[in-house]
């Protein structure tokens, strides 16, 4: 499972940054209808592949016993993929702005999407390598057995 997750992670992460890749080519079009056309793949590759990959490296990273903190590490990039949407949504309602009719309050508000987005691909990367770290190590012994076995072990007293 730890290899698994290590594979995961890798996905997350190439997803993450594949994001940043989209954005820069959503920007730089020439036509508002090419514009629209390069957004697809921003937003179907932040709201499925890196959602729901980061969804499935917290569920095995539960699995494989990796802790606590890498478990929440990825439910929190889960969670985060929801705050980019929700940005969206709740700034639209609170400054009225819609893709059609900007506000300047709207773009005020939108403007923490690449921010909460470089903190995602941050995660991503801490992730990546505590699933790296967790695949090369060898598992710890639960603490059942490795008190069995220091009973068994001569001693020097």
């Amino acid at each position: 499972m730890r290899k698994a997750l290590l594979v995961l992670s890798a996905i997350v992460l190439l997803s993450a940054l594949a994001q940043l890749f989209f954005a820069g080519y959503f920007h730089f079009q020439n036509t508002i209808e090419a514009q629209r056309d390069a957004g697809v793949y921003h937003s179907v590759n932040g709201q499925y592949v890196l959602r729901y990959s980061a969804l499935l490296a917290a569920i095995v990273a539960a699995i494989a016993k990796v802790g606590s903190r890498t478990i929440w590490l990825a439910a929190g990039i889960f969670l985060l993929t929801w705050l980019q949407l929700i940005i969206f949504i709740v700034g639209g309602m609170l400054t009225g702005s819609s893709p059609e009719f900007i506000t300047p309050a709207g773009s005020w508000v939108v403007a923490i999407h690449p921010l909460v987005g470089a903190m995602m691909i941050f995660m991503s990367y801490w992730l990546f390598k505590r699933a790296q770290a967790a695949a090369l190590n060898p598992q710890p012994l639960p603490p059942k057995a490795a008190a069995s076995d220091a009973s068994t072990s001569p001693s020097t007293a």
